[in-house]
């Protein structure tokens, strides 16, 4: 019996480990959380007789709380910024703009290049070619609604 539980401690602690390693590759942070958790994990099961049922218990509980501990103390260091729109004034509407791929009749597929980023465009009345110029009209999340502008 003792053997299988120091095989499960030395397996927690690789899974851990693999798991801290996976966040440079995963985005997001709480893999490292659920890496240190395992490794807690591990160590308790080399200390402590604990049944396979209580180590995945344990394994959940301390990523929860490591999770939400950690999750607390990095949103301190690294606030986000995505409360804030660069829309909001819509001083983009009536912005004359190029057209990078023909825009389509109430379809997704068109593209427009503005303030040096190409967005999707559609139309409301007619196709539009590359190379023309269009008049943005309104935004629907990143999506303009265009009509051509006559020369």
């Amino acid at each position: 019996m003792e053997l299988i539980l120091q095989n499960a401690a030395f397996s927690w602690v690789v899974f851990g480990i693999i798991l801290l390693i996976s966040e440079f590759l995963l985005p997001g942070t709480f893999v490292i959380f659920l890496g240190m958790g395992a490794i807690i994990t591990g160590i308790t099961t080399r200390v402590f007789e604990i049944s396979f049922s209580y180590q995945i218990l344990l394994w959940v509980i301390t990523s929860g709380v490591l999770i939400a501990v950690g999750g607390a103390f990095l949103k301190k260091f690294f606030r986000s910024e995505s409360s804030v729109d660069p829309f909001v004034k819509d001083d983009f509407i009536g912005q004359i703009v190029p057209v990078d791929t023909d825009i389509l009749v109430e379809r997704l597929g068109g593209k427009v290049r503005f303030q040096g980023t190409v967005w999707d465009a559609i139309s409301t009345k007619d196709r539009i070619s590359k190379g023309e110029y269009v008049r943005i009209l309104s935004r629907d999340n990143l999506t303009f609604t265009v009509e051509r502008v006559e020369s």
